[in-house]
């Protein structure tokens, strides 16, 4: 298979180009990053035949690249986040070019089994209300966005499988917290990957859910593995989709 990176200077971007290195079995064929920016060209030929690309750059531009993808007909992994609001427009976009694209706030198989077993248990907690839910995440210090994009996909999951909360509250709060909101807290220190937490508690027990990314190998494993499963296919998806498989 071969692969366009687009933010390979970035640290997912190294990442993802060392596990490509070592592993020997996909061909990268073209980079992208501020320095040689997808946004300065024109044709479709700088992407040198790649079969997919991986997106790891920046909230930013993410939307042009993504119109640019659609348009030259080039399957994408998307990792870059701060865009979903405009997903109908992607839709269009994908739809039209009729290519395939999948995309999420973070590219760890476990994240995923994290989101299906939030699945399989929220209608049953549904009927316990005596169980509160919250999330909390713990990243490094140069993580430019909180809450991270992990954990407001692991908090939007629980607002769609709980009716008595209805809205998030983010970060620190300085008065009483309305019942029906889901707090979503982060920290930011040292060199921590990635820790994510989501608790539901209640007067007598809680039920603690936790994943703890040990490098970032676990994602651009993931992301790899992802533009694999793309392979042939055609519309939007999510790694749901990949482990559904």
């Amino acid at each position: 298979m071969k692969i366009a990176l687009n933010g390979a200077s970035g640290r997912m971007g190294q990442a993802i180009a060392l596990l490509l290195k070592e592993g020997g079995s996909h061909d990268l064929v073209a980079c992208f990053d501020v320095e040689t920016s997808l946004l300065t060209e024109h044709e479709m030929e700088v992407m040198n035949e790649a079969d997919v690309v991986i997106d790891f750059s920046h909230p930013a531009v993410v939307m042009d690249h993504i119109h640019r993808y659609c348009l030259w007909g080039f399957n994408a992994v998307i990792g870059t986040t701060g865009w979903y609001k405009e997903m109908e427009k992607v839709k269009d976009w994908v739809e039209e070019g009729q290519i395939g694209l999948l995309y999420a706030p973070n590219f760890s198989m476990g994240v995923a089994l994290l989101v299906k077993a939030l699945n399989a248990v929220l209608p049953t907690l549904e009927h316990l209300n005596e169980f509160d839910a919250y999330v909390h995440e713990w990243h490094h210090i140069g993580k430019v966005d909180s809450p991270s994009g992990t954990a407001l996909k692991l908090a939007q999951t629980i607002l769609e499988g709980l009716s008595r909360k209805t809205h998030l509250s983010t970060e620190a709060q300085h008065g009483t917290i309305a019942s029906s909101a889901l707090h979503v807290t982060s920290t930011r220190v040292g060199h921590v990957f990635g820790e994510h937490y989501v608790g539901f508690d209640s007067p007598y027990e809680q039920l603690l859910f936790r994943h703890e990314a040990k490098s970032r190998a676990v994602f651009a494993s993931g992301a790899i593995r992802a533009a694999e499963w793309l392979q042939g296919k055609s519309g939007l998806f999510t790694l749901q989709d990949v482990l559904g498989d």
